[in-house]
Formats: C-alpha cells, sequence, structure tokens
C-alpha cells in the first residue's frame, strides 16, 4: 500500500505541467500576434515621420518666400519692348537674363526708402507702393526715363538711348534711381510744386553718388537773400543744394519735408517744416557751405 501511494505521488506533477505549456504556447501566439502588428505598424510610422518632415520644408519654403516678398514690399516686372533691336538684345542678356534689372530695382529703391523713412518709426509711414513696371520703350524720347502713375502701381520706361551711352550700367543705374526716388516721394497730392519735386530728386540722386560736379559750376551760385518761394524757376541742382544745406543745418528736415507733403500741398509746408523763415538760412551762410556740400555729395 505505501508503493501505491508513492506511484500516486509520481504522477501528481503531470498536471501543473500540462498546465505550464497551455500557459507557454499562448503567451508565445500572443507575442508573434504583437509582432506582426508592430511590423505593419513601422511603415505607417515612417509614412507619418516623412509626411511631417515634408510639412515642415513647405512651411519653412513658405516662410522664406513670404520673406522675399516683404523685403521687396511690392511686386517687380521686367519688360522688354525692344527685343529685336540692338538695345533691346542688350537689355536682355545683360539685364533680364540673369536678374540684375530687378536687383537695380530693389537696389535704388531701398537707398530712397531708408532715406525717406527711418526704420520701425510709425511718425514717418510709407508711401504704398504695390507693383512697380521696368519697361525699356521701342522709341527714344528726350529724357533717360519717364514715370507714369496708376493708383499704387508705376511704370519705368527705359529710353533706349540709355544703351548709346559711354558708361552704360551708369546711365542704367542712376536713371532709375532718379524714378525710384520720384516713385517713394510724397507730391502733395499731386499738386506740390514740380520744381520742388524735382530738386528733392536731384537731392537724392546727389546723396546716392551720382553727380558731376562740373555740372554744378554754372548754376551754384544764389543771390545772397532767398524769397518765399525759393523753389520757383530754379534749377533742379540748385534746389537740390539747397534742401541739402538745410537737411545739413536741420537734420531730417528731408524726411520731415516729404511727410508733410502726403497732405495737400501749402507753400508754407517748407517752412512749418523749417520751424523758421527760409530767408533765415539763405544767404552768406548758405554760399560759405557750399564747398562742404559738394565735398559730402562726391564723397558717397
Amino acid at each position: 500500500m505505501p508503493i501505491m501511494k508513492d506511484q500516486h505521488g509520481l504522477h501528481q506533477p503531470l498536471l501543473p505541467t500540462i498546465i505550464t505549456t497551455a500557459t507557454t504556447t499562448t503567451s508565445t501566439s500572443s507575442l508573434h500576434a504583437n509582432e506582426a502588428r508592430d511590423t505593419n505598424l513601422i511603415p505607417l510610422s515612417n509614412c507619418s515621420i516623412i509626411i511631417r518632415l515634408l510639412m515642415v520644408l513647405f512651411i519653412g519654403t513658405l516662410s522664406l518666400w513670404a520673406n522675399f516678398e516683404a523685403s521687396k514690399g511690392f511686386e517687380i516686372t521686367i519688360i522688354n519692348d525692344a527685343k529685336h533691336t540692338p538695345a533691346g538684345q542688350y537689355f536682355t542678356l545683360f539685364y533680364v537674363s540673369n536678374d540684375k534689372a530687378t536687383r537695380i530695382v530693389l537696389n535704388t529703391s531701398e537707398f530712397v526708402e531708408n532715406l525717406l523713412y527711418p526704420n520701425n518709426n510709425h511718425h514717418f509711414p510709407k508711401k504704398v507702393v504695390h507693383h512697380v513696371t521696368l519697361r525699356l520703350a521701342t522709341h527714344n524720347f528726350t529724357h533717360k526715363v519717364t514715370n507714369y502713375q496708376l493708383q499704387h502701381d508705376y511704370v519705368i520706361n527705359i529710353n533706349p538711348l540709355v544703351f548709346e551711352d559711354y558708361d552704360v550700367n551708369y546711365a542704367m543705374v542712376s536713371s532709375v534711381q532718379r524714378s525710384m526716388a520720384r516713385i517713394w516721394l510724397y507730391d502733395g497730392e499731386s499738386s506740390a510744386p514740380p520744381t520742388l519735386l524735382d530738386g528733392l530728386v536731384e537731392y537724392i540722386t546727389m546723396v546716392a553718388g551720382f553727380v558731376n560736379v562740373k555740372d554744378y559750376d554754372k548754376v551754384y551760385k544764389l543771390p545772397e537773400l532767398c524769397d518765399q518761394k525759393w523753389w520757383e524757376d530754379k534749377d533742379p541742382r540748385v534746389v537740390a543744394h539747397l534742401l541739402g544745406y538745410f537737411e545739413e543745418q536741420q537734420k531730417g528736415f528731408i524726411q520731415r519735408l516729404n511727410q508733410a507733403m502726403k497732405d495737400r500741398w501749402e507753400d508754407r509746408m517748407v517752412e512749418d517744416t523749417l520751424g523758421m523763415p527760409a530767408q533765415h538760412l539763405c544767404g552768406s551762410s548758405y554760399n560759405s557751405s557750399k564747398n562742404n556740400q559738394l565735398s559730402n555729395f562726391t564723397g558717397f
């Protein structure tokens, strides 16, 4: 009988062994299922990462494009209406194909904007400019460039004769510089004196370094006293030097005068901007400072 008990005891561990085996089998099956599910998730995870990277790249590109457009501030169109002429072919080769014409517009515009409108100063709001078109005209005309405006869109017409100049690039850049100066200047709601506006354009062009000192020897001297409307019937170069003198005496005068011309023109605008009659700043003190001004302009 004791032997029988021992044999029965030997068979007791068989049940736990069977249960353990079953449990192990179940666990193994579950592990294979998880691995299969994880394997299926890997392509989805990779696809999600790629989509996110593409989105980041797209947003970054869009941001760079937006910043570039904001830095320009306006759209630029280059048109060659004289493609089949020597001037037109030169324009295409040296200014259109390499975007040089666009860079000239941007650079000359930036110079004028920095001169007329202090950065981050809401007291000097910029004139609204939406679109600038630089066009090579098909025919010759009196001036190197002509401008015309339609609301906030501006067109600069380049005279083909510019490309017959001894220094074509100088003629091209200086012409566009004058045009961009005229574009960014307020004009008293189209009522400011043309001679004053021409003088302001000449002043900006001089400060930019486009000046021939010999041209000023013939027109530079002024009478000892200036009348109230000192800009009338004056050569633009004379007006430019007077403006330069006023700027020298009162820093920011040009910026303030331009802002004043945002409103309808009044003859007292210049005196109000100066804070005194212009006659007080003309005369001997002006003539004695002219040599310093010339050296400042040509030293740009």
